[in-house]
């Protein structure tokens, strides 16, 4: 998840839009493991947000550079 952040300029807030999960789950990915407020982030979560990265042209996030899906 954090490679797709960085690579498409996403923010915890625009993955919480993306997965409809809080931005408060979203930020327990990020949390040290050791942390009560972390949380795994589950396989079909991270395959939503990939998806979204290809249909980007459907998605309207302010500041976020999603790429035009592939001819």
């Amino acid at each position: 998840m954090r490679q797709l952040m960085e690579r498409h300029g996403l923010k915890q807030e625009h993955v919480a839009t993306l997965t409809g999960y809080s931005v408060e789950t979203v930020k327990g990915w990020f949390a040290s493991p050791e942390s009560t407020r972390y949380r795994t982030v589950r396989k079909p979560v991270l395959e939503s947000v990939r998806r979204a990265i290809e249909l980007g042209e459907h998605y309207n996030l302010e500041g976020v550079k999603i790429p035009k899906p592939k001819s």
